[in-house]
């Protein structure tokens, strides 16, 4: 067994922030950005992953969160300066860990290829990986994910590029986001042929309620935001339900949480 990172478990929140549109009206992005950052700062991660924040939308988590680094790219790739699109960053906390390496990737036919869309998806999608180091030199890798909402192929074979891409490398992985599928899916199944659930395997069981997306009503329909990890020992997994007292959600998705231990 390899000898663990620490004995205190790396905290992960994977958090589908909802991107800033008009559309929703008084649940659009200016009316919660605060609630976002103060959700995260509240729960002190050493690991965030988020899903579908717009640039500025970022820059709230980088400007008001002391002391974490990020790692960002959006789907659309960076040679397209001046287009403002999605991003699933990886954030972490500077004093506990340093950046050992990083990169993303597209879920498509093309990895490499900037901008690439997979199969029957209906937009570009990727995978941001930070391969991440304490400072007794151990390593942890973490990916941030989301899987295309429209196309049943991409979300499969999209799964299984994510799945095969961090298969590959040495050591513990924790692999978060928003799947767009549920427990019963290929996609879902596709992830669990190589990376535990940690909602399934936390030592002290589950918090919270399992479904994660409640399209800011509070009442979660679907389970499809997770954190899954191999090599890993998982203590405590969550679903954070944190709302204001008017009632108002951060976003319509439901963050997850993890406690894990690499080993």
């Amino acid at each position: 067994m390899r000898p663990t990172m620490t004995a205190e478990p790396v905290r992960v929140l994977s958090f589908n922030v909802r991107y800033d549109t008009d559309d929703d009206g008084p649940d659009a992005w200016p009316h919660r950005r605060d609630d976002a950052v103060r959700l995260v700062r509240y729960h002190r991660p050493d690991v965030v992953c988020l899903q579908e924040p717009l640039e500025h939308q970022l820059d709230a988590f980088r400007d008001e969160l002391d002391g974490y680094e990020w790692v960002a790219e959006t789907r659309t790739g960076d040679d397209n300066p001046g287009v403002t699109d999605e991003h699933v960053p990886v954030g972490y906390d500077a004093d506990r860990f340093s950046l050992a390496d990083a990169e993303t990737f597209w879920l498509s036919e093309t990895p490499e290829t900037p901008g690439s869309v997979g199969w029957d998806a209906d937009l570009p999608r990727i995978l941001t990986r930070a391969t991440l180091e304490d400072g007794d030199g151990e390593t942890l890798h973490v990916g941030s994910v989301h899987l295309d909402n429209k196309g049943p192929r991409a979300r499969l074979e999209g799964a299984r590029v994510a799945r095969d891409r961090l298969a590959a490398l040495d050591g513990p992985v924790v692999l978060a986001g928003d799947c767009n599928a549920t427990p019963d899916s290929d996609p879902y199944e596709a992830l669990t042929e190589t990376f535990a659930d940690a909602m399934a395997v936390a030592e002290y069981g589950h918090h919270g309620p399992t479904k994660t997306m409640h399209r800011f009503t509070g009442d979660p329909t679907d389970r499809i935001d997770y954190v899954f990890v191999r090599d890993c020992d998982v203590r405590l997994s969550a679903t954070l339900t944190d709302r204001t007292d008017e009632g108002s959600y951060p976003s319509d998705h439901f963050p997850v949480a993890a406690d894990v231990v690499p080993r």
